[in-house]
């Protein structure tokens, strides 16, 4: 119980007090008393009567007492105990009964029957009357000071009355109080911002979510002292750590860098903090909510790229523009010169150089076309069909290089698939270049590499998955072979990739890559299944 505050026995003291004695040196005088060998006859008759009800009204209120004391008592406890205990402080106990309404409780005695020769007092919490203690008769008795009850009665009534009130008072605040610290304490444990609280440069509380966000802090360790911060933001922390508890700084924020694990500098993160100077159980701390910003200073390196590519985009569209029609004329000259230098003996050699020409046109031709693609993407042109068709449609179309590659290809379409929204163009073209990709990475001699394509409905998504059996995509690379001009391949332009994800960004869907089954890589397009009845 907290010091300063008077405990449930204090409640009755006062009671006692008019005897000059406790509560348990009563109970122990009244004990002698019982058996006291000595008192005479006369004159316990004489006191009997009026003593004996003395007797009584303490011993309810000695038992009210401990009934209070009880460990883990609860409010209808004290309650259903408390009318239980008042008859048999009555004059005729054998008759008594007892009634104690509060709020929405109401305790009776078994033998309660609603009489007239009652007494009613009423009891208060906060000073607001909210509820009733009522004892009574079954049957008439003499007239004394109030009905058949005499002024100690009263008294005693009220007393236990006003004392039941404040026990009311005092466990619904701690009721209250518990009620609040456990709202709070379920707030803190669920944030989604991690807490910690540091005092004298150790850490005394850490929430779940910052356990998660960070780690364990190793026993003993210092939070300022910690090797997971970022080397190069060590030095900013300690410093503005140290202003804030010298009183220099009245708060901190923050951006750092974070390891949550040692050793594994790939798992870097960025966290906001803010911490602010607070008295935890009467000592200086520094309360700190963390927040893990990795998410949005990923997306700010995305919004920088596609920015960069907007700008890049504008370019090579004029660019492309300007090369096309120089272009042209070097086609129309091709032809013209085709026809001119015709000459006996000549042909075998101008028609190797024209074909030269041709190939070199073509392809200057083809990169063009690759950058038109990039930098104006073709808007869909939805319908609802079958997933399926476009997937098979893509793997025709790959059939010649497949078999040059010797790959085996193993496909498991699910049946039955409710339609989706596409365009069935462009998904049969990121397909062919998921499935073209996979074949270029199989250059296994002992075995013959393996492409496995297959289609699910997982609830209201279609979900396409194209692995291989290749070398698989390291996990730090995972991101950037979606940026576009980023390739590991020799002679590719690193646009594919970005194309296809643009392509599926357009149709609501996602492309994700992770490792397969076959230790390559697993590319997996998600599209939302089209309104509905299918």
């Amino acid at each position: 119980m907290p010091s300063g505050r008077p405990g449930s026995l204090g409640l009755f003291n006062s009671t006692f007090s008019c005897y000059n004695m406790s509560p348990s040196s009563f109970d122990q005088r009244l004990r002698r008393r019982t058996h006291h060998p000595t008192l005479q006859p006369k004159r316990r008759i004489v006191n009997e009567l009026d003593l004996s009800l003395r007797e009584k009204e303490l011993r309810c209120l000695l038992d009210l007492s401990r009934l209070v004391e009880t460990p883990g008592i609860a409010l209808d406890g004290i309650l259903a105990g408390t009318v239980q205990i008042l008859p048999a402080a009555m004059k005729y106990p054998e008759i008594s009964y007892a009634q104690l309404t509060l709020m929405d409780q109401c305790h009776q005695t078994a033998n309660f029957q609603a009489t007239e020769w009652c007494l009613s007092s009423p009891v208060k919490i906060s000073g607001e009357v909210q509820g009733t203690l009522t004892v009574g008769y079954l049957e008439e008795r003499p007239l004394l000071d109030e009905g058949p009850f005499a002024i100690e009665k009263r008294n005693l009534l009220d007393a236990v009355a006003e004392r039941i009130g404040k026990i009311a008072e005092r466990k619904l605040a701690t009721a209250a109080l518990a009620k609040s610290e456990k709202r709070l304490n379920d707030i803190v444990e669920n944030a989604l911002v991690g807490i910690s609280i540091v005092q004298e440069g150790h850490e005394v509380y850490r929430n779940p979510e910052l356990r998660r966000l960070i780690g364990e802090v190793p026993d003993g360790a210092t939070f300022l002292e910690l090797s997971h911060v970022h080397s190069d933001d060590r030095k900013k922390v300690k410093a503005s750590f140290e202003a804030l508890m010298s009183g220099q700084l009245p708060r901190v924020d923050m951006v750092c860098r974070f390891y949550p694990r040692m050793h594994q500098k790939s798992s870097l993160k960025w966290l906001y903090c803010r911490a602010t100077r607070i008295d935890y159980r009467n000592k200086d701390a520094v309360l700190m909510n963390l927040m893990d910003i990795t998410p949005a200073k990923e997306m700010e390196r995305m919004l920088r790229i596609q920015d960069k590519m907007s700008s890049l985009g504008r370019v090579a569209a004029g660019i492309a523009h300007e090369i096309r029609n120089p272009l042209s004329g070097i086609n129309i000259y091709i032809n013209t010169l085709e026809k001119l230098l015709r000459k006996p003996g000549q042909e075998e050699k101008i028609d190797g150089i024209l074909a030269q020409l041709k190939s070199a046109s073509t392809k200057i031709e083809n990169v063009i076309r690759r950058v038109y693609d990039f930098a104006r993407p073709t808007e869909p042109q939805f319908e609802s069909a079958d997933i399926n068709h476009p997937v098979r449609e893509a793997i025709d179309l790959a059939a010649a290089i497949l078999r040059k590659k010797g790959v085996q290809v193993e496909t498991d379409l699910a049946g039955n698939l409710p339609l989706s929204r596409f365009d069935a163009q462009l998904i049969e073209q990121v397909l062919l270049n998921l499935i073209t990709n996979a074949a270029e990475t199989l250059n296994h001699e002992e075995t013959p590499g393996r492409i496995g394509i297959q289609t699910r409905q997982q609830g209201r998504q279609v979900r396409i998955r194209v692995e291989d059996s290749g070398d698989g995509i390291p996990e730090d690379l995972r991101e950037k072979i979606f940026d576009p001009f980023y390739t590991t391949k020799h002679g590719s332009s690193g646009i594919g990739l970005s194309i296809s994800q643009r392509i599926v960004e357009d149709h609501g869907a996602t492309l994700t890559v992770e490792p397969g089954q076959w230790g390559g890589a697993a590319f997996t397009i998600t599209l939302p299944v089209a309104e509905g009845p299918t």
